[in-house]
């Protein structure tokens, strides 16, 4: 009897500690990251818990999103899906960054809003005994929101110039920019205008080749909102580009869009249609091969864009069709894909790709120019399409677990 009582102790004292050693292991965390997630900081700032690099072995996988706000800054979206003996619980944070945030506010803000959803993955365990939650005192006068003085608008200059140098060669650009717009939850107003200056210089067995390329331009655009799924407004855009042989070109079209999903659900999936018709009035540098120094032309565009971000992955597809209403054969139909696919337990592929079938190069020069201007990519050619792809896959294996930060020699070549 006394052997008996012995042998039930030692069985319930095992059972006991394997019990508590389920409930105070720490969960293993999964980032899904579609944007910049700093993940070696979140990592070394969240050591109580383990961070897997497989979403399949994962306790808790975190979707990390974000879109820019009307301010400049971004609104990122926060989506935990529990696994395992988590799977009951998913849970939704959403939280804002400004244009000026500095990358350590903006990484220290994921950080501790990746923490007010975890909490809810540790409510029932013994782990909750090892952390601490502080709240701040109340405040004797309430806060009283502060008004937008600049009421939404938002202004940004920017520029940038390279110079590059050698022996025979050398290759100068300057880029410069400007930006006006006015988001609020009804309405949106965007003005952007750009300036660049290119200039290439080459010498070739003792000749000099040159080439300058400029290209300006301002667009602007006018949407309301209706509805969660319809708007309605206009497009405006003017441009000279010396590649393209046009001396300036200004197009004016109102616009409708109508999207399948509310606009609120974008970071998850979205399947839009904007149709436009307008104007457009071009005037060529040099005569084209239509014999045409100018002319003002009507046209119409319709453009369809889907998306949809999941936990295995991304696809988004941009369709667009283009056409003249004077001539119905003057036309294009371009088409652009991503895909970033999580095919497998460490595998996964990306894709990009992009095709046009064109019918209206209107603005094409009559004469043929001299080769140092096509090689030097500052003269447009004849062509019936375009088409581009890139592509990759990677395959991990190994540890799943390692939270080990190392940063020694990183970023040297």
């Amino acid at each position: 009897m006394r052997l008996l009582c012995i042998l039930l102790l030692f069985i319930f004292l095992g059972s006991t500690k394997n019990l508590h050693a389920q409930y105070t292991a720490p969960p293993k965390v999964y980032l899904n990251c579609t944007t910049n997630c700093y993940d070696d900081y979140v990592r070394s700032e969240l050591s109580f818990f383990d961070f897997v690099r497989d979403r399949y072995v994962a306790d808790i996988e975190i979707l990390i999103s974000r879109i820019r706000t009307g301010s400049g800054g971004h609104e990122y979206t926060l989506t935990f899906y529990g696994q395992n003996k988590y799977a009951a619980i998913n849970d939704t944070i959403k939280f804002d960054t400004q244009q000026a945030d500095t990358q350590d506010i903006i990484r220290t803000s994921l950080v501790k809003y990746i923490k007010m959803g975890l909490i809810r993955y540790i409510l029932d365990s013994d782990l909750m005994k090892t952390i601490s939650i502080d709240f701040p005192e109340r405040q004797a006068i309430a806060v009283v929101p502060v008004p937008d003085k600049w009421n939404f608008w938002v202004f940004r200059l920017g520029g940038r110039g390279s110079f590059n140098s050698e022996s025979n060669k050398k290759n100068t650009s300057i880029r410069t920019d400007l930006s006006i717009n006015r988001v609020t939850d009804a309405s949106k107003f965007s003005v952007y205008s750009y300036h660049n200056q290119y200039f290439n210089r080459y010498v070739v067995d003792g000749e000099e080749v040159t080439a300058r390329n400029t290209n300006y331009g301002l667009s602007g655009l006018y949407v309301k909102s209706f509805s969660d799924n319809w708007s309605a407004g206009g497009f405006y855009r003017g441009y000279h580009s010396v590649y393209q042989n046009i001396r300036f070109s200004h197009s004016v079209a109102p616009a409708l869009e109508y999207s399948v999903y509310p606009v609120s659900e974008v970071l998850r999936h979205q399947l839009r249609w904007v149709y436009q018709a307008g104007i457009r009035k071009l005037n060529y540098i040099e005569t084209t091969i239509f014999d045409k120094q100018q002319e003002t032309l009507p046209y119409h565009q319709l453009s369809g864009i889907m998306g949809i971000t999941e936990l295995w992955g991304s696809f988004s597809a941009e369709l667009s069709a283009y056409q003249y209403l004077h001539d119905l054969s003057k036309n294009s139909l371009s088409l652009e894909m991503d895909l970033n696919w999580r095919v497998a337990q460490g595998l996964s592929v990306w894709l990009n790709s992009n095709i046009s079938l064109i019918n209206n190069q209107i603005s094409l020069a009559k004469s043929e120019g001299d080769a140092s201007q096509i090689l030097l990519n500052n003269r447009q050619l004849p062509t019936n399409f375009r088409f581009g792809s890139s592509f990759g896959m990677t395959y991990t294996f190994g540890s799943i677990s390692n939270n080990v930060i190392n940063p020694r020699f990183s970023g040297v070549d």
